[in-house]
């Protein structure tokens, strides 16, 4: 048995069927950056456990979630080119992971999959965030969730942006 992978219960918050089949989640027990799978600091927080909190360190996962957001959004552009349907949920779960990251990190907050998602008031989101994401989830393998999953990582890109700018020019000089 590899000795790198521990077992964890699936914590309620992150109870969601879209990406959990199992009430056990197996995660990297030392993970470093993005990890394989989505949601790996959230699983080990919310079993209470001593990790990596990505949402106080924003700076340090933001960078590598869009990089491999790029590196999802084209491998999707290519399988609904191809017509590749069955190929193509895995790949969508991996990028509304990596949306839901995004979105919930730069709000300082952890990943909750609760539904509605988000199940709490986030400040820096796009506009309509809960109609669009309720949809992507519910037909994940459309390609109309696919455009709508990438205008929404376009428009949190932008929030994170001004929410940054507004950061640092309200701390006082001095």
């Amino acid at each position: 048995m590899d000795e790198s992978i521990i077992s964890l219960p699936l914590p309620i918050e992150l109870d969601n069927p879209l990406f959990f089949t199992d009430k056990i989640i197996k995660v990297e027990k030392n993970p470093s950056g993005l990890g394989t799978e989505n949601f790996i600091y959230e699983a080990f927080f919310y079993n209470g456990m001593s990790s990596f909190k990505p949402w106080e360190n924003q700076a340090i996962l933001i960078p590598e979630v869009l990089e491999e957001w790029e590196k999802v959004r084209e491998q999707l552009s290519e399988l609904f080119q191809n017509r590749s349907q069955n190929k193509i949920l895995n790949v969508m779960k991996k990028g509304i992971g990596l949306f839901l990251q995004f979105l919930f990190w730069s709000n300082d907050r952890p990943v909750s999959l609760i539904k509605p998602i988000p199940s709490e008031p986030l400040d820096c989101k796009p506009v309509n965030l809960e109609e669009r994401i309720a949809f992507i989830i519910s037909r994940p393998i459309l390609f109309h969730s696919f455009r709508q999953l990438s205008e929404l990582m376009v428009e949190q890109e932008k929030a994170y942006v001004k929410k940054n700018i507004m950061k640092k020019t309200s701390k006082p000089n001095g």
